[in-house]
C-alpha cells in the first residue's frame, strides 16, 4: 500500500510539473507573439483599402478628386473648400457628392472585409 501511494504521488507530481512547464512555455510564447508590431491581417487589409481608395480617386474627374482629397487630407468643411478653391458652395457640394458616390459604388466588397470605404467627413 505504501509503494502504491508513493507511486501515485510521484505520478501526480510529474504531471503537475509538466503542466507547470506547459504554462511557462505558453506564457513565453504569448509574450513573444504579442509584440508591438501590427497584426499582419490588419496590415494587409489597410494596404488593400489604400489601393482601393487610390483607384477610386484615380477614376474621378480632376475637380471631384481635388474636392474629395482636400476634404480628407486637410479635413476641410464644404464652406472652407469653397473658399479655398474659390468656387460656389453648391459646386463644391455637388462635386464632393458625385465623387464620393462614385467611390462608394466602386468600393470592393468581400465577406472578409471588415471595413467599407472611409466615412465622408
Amino acid at each position: 500500500m505504501i509503494v502504491r501511494s508513493r507511486a501515485l504521488d510521484f505520478l501526480r507530481r510529474r504531471t503537475s510539473e509538466r503542466a507547470d512547464a506547459h504554462h511557462e512555455l505558453d506564457d513565453m510564447v504569448a509574450e513573444t507573439v504579442a509584440g508591438d508590431s501590427p497584426d499582419p491581417m490588419d496590415t494587409t487589409q489597410a494596404s488593400e483599402q489604400a489601393w482601393a481608395l487610390h483607384e477610386c480617386l484615380r477614376k474621378m474627374e480632376a475637380g471631384q478628386r481635388e474636392v474629395v482629397s482636400l476634404a480628407y487630407l486637410r479635413d476641410l468643411s464644404h464652406s472652407e473648400l469653397a473658399g479655398q478653391l474659390q468656387l460656389p458652395l453648391g459646386t463644391v457640394k455637388t462635386g464632393f457628392a458625385a465623387g464620393w458616390t462614385s467611390c462608394v459604388a466602386a468600393w470592393p466588397v468581400s465577406p472578409e472585409s471588415r471595413h467599407g470605404p472611409p466615412q465622408a467627413p
